[in-house]
């Protein structure tokens, strides 16, 4: 087979584009984009002022580049020919006969340097459009962050009105009951006073009635004898006294304050003027490693460092120790059934341990348990070591989890290491009760106290609370969330170095990481990275989430672990 190389060699020599008889073609112009040889290099030379290049320099092929688009071009004028200027006076490309005819005194130049000059000025315009569609971009990115901020904002800032509002009538309704007890009371004493009065004068019109009675028979026997003795009789004794004590002219009414309506924002509150939030950052929350234990689940885990863990599962009264490489390794295996835990300043772990009122302390080096503080009647909930060195504890009334009485006692104690206790919130400024049921508990660089409060066995919130026992703000889900089939169940609750919240919602394998002033920065759906019931958690000294997972069934020992690395970028 013939070979395409030798063809090439068989192809005849091709002659110059201008004389069309000479072959030895040795230049091109530049403008005109034509070959030449060297006679037709000098008179193409005399005529117009173009740049030659020798079509074998390196330089050639680099002109060729920019000159692709300005070669071949027709005159419109003279059809067979080539534009081969641009005439700047008449503001378009004219050929050699253009020249000649009509364009000889004009102010002409190149195609290529014309169209530098208009390539780069439309670069500059094609620039100045990227330039504004980025804008468009950005704008349209404030737009969408404005909007989801505001939308959260609007939902917060209603949900506050309806929190103020049940507030202010439990208030009222409570008020009212005082109000109706009072009249009450009052009504029962008047009343009282009535029925006493009304005896009294009863037994005085018997009596006088007896008396006159007994005065007529002796009048209208006519002896004298009886006459003188009974004026004897009556005339000594004193005629009982008519007159009684007068009611009393002031009562207590009820007085509507109808003029305070008219100011009823200075009770309830009113809408004012604010900025919205400032840009939150984003969270990335990404599973950088999973393990399998064998347990139904992993109620709570607690990371002594970044090998070693205590995970606990009350339902097999199992809390173990583990050594976390490639694979889990049980150290420790204590037979104890765990509510809650919390490392001490010394690495032991401090136990509240089902139904107990006593909390315990883990001995790491022993390994022995110990009871180490009672409140006894109350029963032991969710435990947490501050950076301070002090035990906060949440703590119930023996008896019923939800259904709250008057007698019921729900509340968080602060206690020193020393035992004794520092403060104690059960209730807020407005007398009303704080928590359902304390069931985790942590505290933020502020050193507020961040509260897992259980309304119900599907459902809860968060509470913040200020060392006063206030309550700085609450968080009960995510507010935009409408396509959220089951409730927010918050399960665990830990804070970042810088005072971030991060919460498992082990109903909707979710994880909510909220700002230090309780404002939901992400609430991330983690079921694509394989994280399903996410119910406890906690981060190592590399800043690192652990996540303790259930199994998903009563039957399965397969229980997740899993490791994820957090990142937040400013917006």
């Amino acid at each position: 087979m013939t070979s395409s190389q030798s063809i090439r060699r068989a192809q005849v020599p091709k002659a110059c584009e201008l004389c069309e008889t000479d072959t030895q073609i040795k230049w091109k112009c530049v403008q005109c984009n034509t070959l030449m040889c060297d006679k037709c290099k000098k008179i193409h030379l005399k005529v117009l002022t173009h740049d030659i290049v020798d079509v074998k320099s390196s330089e050639e092929k680099q002109e060729s580049e920019h000159t692709i688009i300005t070669d071949n071009i027709p005159c419109q004028i003279h059809k067979r020919k080539l534009n081969c200027m641009f005439c700047r006076t008449c503001d378009h490309l004219v050929c050699p006969e253009c020249i000649t005819a009509s364009h000889k005194k004009h102010d002409l130049d190149s195609i290529d340097t014309v169209y530098n000059e208009k390539k780069k000025k439309l670069k500059e315009i094609e620039s100045k459009f990227s330039n504004t569609f980025t804008l468009c971009k950005i704008e349209d990115s404030k737009v969408h962050d404005f909007k989801t901020k505001y939308e959260q904002f609007f939902a917060e800032s209603v949900q506050k009105i309806n929190q103020q509002e049940k507030l202010i009538i439990d208030e009222v309704r409570k008020y009212a009951k005082a109000l109706r007890e009072q009249l009450e009371s009052e009504k029962q004493r008047i009343e009282k006073s009535i029925t006493e009065k009304e005896k009294n004068i009863g037994e005085v019109k018997e009596n006088l009635l007896n008396k006159q009675s007994n005065i007529q028979e002796v009048l209208k026997s006519n002896q004298a004898a009886q006459v003188l003795s009974a004026y004897q009789e009556f005339n000594e004794k004193e005629i009982p006294n008519a007159s009684f004590k007068t009611f009393p002219e002031e009562i207590k009414d009820f007085i509507p304050t109808k003029e305070n309506l008219k100011t009823i924002s200075n009770l309830f509150g009113s809408l004012k003027k604010t900025k919205l939030p400032t840009g939150l950052p984003e969270v990335n929350l990404e599973v950088i490693k999973s393990y399998t234990t064998d347990q139904t689940f992993v109620l709570r885990v607690l990371k002594k460092n970044e090998k070693i863990a205590w995970i606990s599962n009350h339902k097999n009264s199992s809390l173990r120790k583990i050594n976390i490489d490639d694979t889990i390794k049980t150290v420790k295996d204590i037979s104890v059934k765990v509510y809650d835990m919390s490392l001490t300043a010394n690495d032991d772990v401090l136990l509240s341990l089902y139904d107990s009122t006593e909390f315990s302390l883990l001995t790491t080096k022993t390994g022995e348990i110990k009871p180490f503080l009672s409140v006894s009647p109350l029963l032991t909930l969710g435990i947490h070591v501050t950076k301070h060195n002090e035990i906060i504890l949440g703590v119930k009334e023996n008896g019923g989890t939800y259904n709250l009485t008057d007698k019921s006692c729900r509340k968080v104690i602060i206690f020193g290491t020393d035992g004794k206790q520092k403060q104690s919130y059960e209730y807020d400024k407005f007398k009303q009760r704080i928590f359902t049921f304390p069931f985790r508990i942590t505290s933020n660089v502020n050193n507020d106290i961040l509260v897992i409060d259980s309304t119900s066995n599907d459902d809860g919130r968060v509470v913040g609370l200020d060392r006063e026992g206030q309550v700085k703000w609450t968080y009960q889900g995510h507010p935009q969330d409408n396509s959220r089939k089951k409730l927010f169940g918050p399960s665990d609750i830990v804070t970042t170095s810088v005072g971030h919240v991060i919460m498992t919602d082990v109903n909707n394998h979710f994880l909510h990481v909220l700002s230090g002033e309780g404002n939901l920065l992400i609430c991330k759906d983690m079921k694509n990275q394989g994280i399903l019931y996410p119910i406890s958690c906690d981060i190592d000294t590399k800043g690192q989430l652990w996540v303790g997972c259930h199994s998903g069934g009563n039957q399965r020992t397969d229980a997740k672990l899993h490791v994820l690395k957090i990142s937040f970028n400013p917006k």
